[in-house]
């Protein structure tokens, strides 16, 4: 074959494969992967394709510098859809610091932390407000150089509050707007007198609690503060109910009980062997006639709650062999759960396996434990959130000038109406009009956002109602620091985190393939054009050279 001959069949063969090409890259590609980004113009690049069509099954960032402002936004907009694994900074002492979901004045909450420091280090955490350091914890980190813990507050009035925790060298800001919340008031559903209701009562009564108590003495007889029935009209004066062991339920009561938490918002709480338990969809199987010993209890509560001391105190029981769905037990010994915790509609439930927990408060002087432990477990009850629209700011504390998420939780029955304007009401009183929009991957949330101009505090409620939620801005200089701050969060709320330089792709290879992208069919279709064209230059310089025409 002459060599312009063999030219023209390698132009056809260039050709055939240019047409069959999109077909084939489809069915080579169809398996998402791992979107690798080394620095930001890796993400602008990329903005499109990881914020429409199919979504990435991980993000991951492998830069060291921190991200900019235009980073973060992207990132934010496209860890909804993937999870997020970003390298850590080269400094790796950090600690962060995140505020109680929902806050009111006198009830317990939450402030969680996370620190990275030396491996398996014992580091200290202070807790602080303006005030001075408020409470300390020990922690040791694990063998990735990572521990977290909580602090449990109890902000004592509404309006904002802001608290620093100081870590392994570093500060983190948090703070959340308190709502006005009064002493929660409870009524305590108790039989004949005894130790437990005696010191449950004074437990919660010394603690500032407003309580109600109710004595079944049997057939029919009853010692009682404003009637001895459960029903509606009197339940929509309490926070929570406590029904202790000795206090028999009828099912028409169970049932009222329950109605009223999902309906309400209201706390119920179901201490010994109470049968009821499996009606509000606790526990399962009750361990009857058994004892727990204080130091056999292992306690994974959540921070809102106080545990008992490890005390060689013993006390009656009747642990659960077994718990229904959605059930977190927050309390075992060997015999079974102690305490178990759910989510009941719009309110809460709990049960207590323990029906001698006055044994802490008189055998072992634990009276100041023993009070917390039975006012935290209040509050927690009743503090279910309520408001059909709940607004959170993620990151309450921060820099001004970077633009910030706003979630609005949507409990509404109909969530396909609008919801009323959120409105932000800045530093100065000027105020303006949030545009409210679905979050398409998180039913349920709606979401918003604005760019704080000027230092101080902006608050965000709904139009026409008291604020909710406020955020304040900081005329911070350390920048560097903040940048890493909204990225770690970001990379936590998507399901993903911040991962040693070295540990990153190994940690998101089971996700997906994580080498460089391959050439996308666009890039290839311009390789192939200009081979063809160079391959028919060198077929006509080929013909010019000999002659022909």
């Amino acid at each position: 074959m002459s060599l312009p001959a063999a030219l023209r069949a390698l132009v056809l063969l260039l050709l055939g494969v240019s047409l069959a090409l999109p077909g084939l890259w489809r069915d080579r590609t169809s398996a998402p992967r791992v979107a690798w980004l080394d620095d930001a113009r890796d993400l602008e690049r990329a903005g499109d394709s990881l914020l429409v069509g199919r979504a990435p099954p991980a993000i991951a960032r492998s830069g060291s510098a921190p991200p900019t402002a235009r980073e973060l936004d992207l990132l934010a907009a496209a860890a909804r859809r993937a999870p997020l694994f970003a390298a850590l900074p080269r400094e790796t002492a950090s600690v962060e610091a995140d505020a109680p979901a929902r806050a009111l004045s006198g009830r317990a909450a939450a402030v969680a932390f996370r620190v990275r420091g030396a491996a398996n280090d014992s580091v200290l955490v202070r807790l602080g407000d303006d005030t001075g350091v408020l409470d300390s914890v020990r922690v040791r980190t694990d063998r990735a150089g990572n521990a977290a813990g909580a602090f449990r507050v109890r902000p004592p009035r509404p309006g904002w509050r802001q608290w620093t925790v100081d870590a392994a060298g570093r500060r983190a800001h948090t703070g959340a707007w308190v709502d006005s919340a009064g002493a929660p008031r409870v009524l305590v559903r108790a039989g004949m007198p005894h130790w437990e209701s005696k010191f449950a009562v004074r437990a919660l009564e010394e603690s500032g609690a407003v309580v109600e108590t109710a004595y079944d003495l049997g057939r029919g007889m009853f010692v009682a503060q404003g009637g001895a029935a459960i029903s509606p009209e009197r339940l929509a004066r309490f926070d929570a109910v406590v029904v202790l062991d000795a206090a028999p339920l009828g099912d028409a009561e169970r049932r009222t009980l329950a109605d009223w938490a999902a309906r309400a918002g209201g706390g119920v709480l179901l201490a010994g062997g109470q049968a009821g338990a499996a009606a509000f969809g606790l526990a399962g199987d009750l361990a009857a006639g058994r004892a727990v010993d204080g130091p056999a209890l292992a306690w994974s509560l959540p921070a809102e709650l106080a545990p008992l001391p490890g005390d060689r105190v013993r006390s009656a029981a009747a642990p659960f062999r077994s718990v229904r769905t959605g059930v977190s037990v927050a309390a075992n010994s060997g015999a079974g759960g102690v305490l178990a915790l759910r989510p009941l509609g719009r309110g809460r439930a709990a049960a207590l396996a323990m029906t001698e927990t006055w044994r802490w408060r008189m055998e072992a002087g634990r009276v100041a434990e023993h009070r917390e432990f039975w006012r935290a477990l209040v509050d927690w009850l009743a503090s279910a959130p309520r408001a059909a629209l709940t607004v959170r700011v993620p990151e309450p504390v921060g820099a001004v000038g970077i633009r910030r998420d706003v979630l609005v939780y949507d409990a509404r029955p109909d969530r396909a109406a609008p919801a009323p304007p959120l409105v932000v009401t800045r530093p100065g009183g000027a105020s303006d009009t949030l545009p409210v929009i679905p979050d398409d991957h998180r039913p349920g949330i709606l979401r918003a956002s604005f760019v704080p101009a000027a230092a101080g505090l902006h608050t965000l409620a709904f139009a026409g109602q008291p604020p909710s939620a406020a955020f304040n801005a900081t005329t911070s200089a350390d920048t560097t620091a903040d940048a890493w701050a909204r990225l770690s969060l970001l990379a936590s709320q998507s399901g993903g985190g911040m991962v040693a330089p070295d540990s990153l792709r190994p940690r998101v290879s089971a996700l997906g393939a994580t080498g460089a992208a391959p050439l996308s069919g666009r890039r290839l279709g311009w390789i192939l054009f200009f081979a063809l064209l160079s391959v028919a230059g060198a077929e006509w310089a080929v013909r010019r050279l000999r002659g022909a025409a």
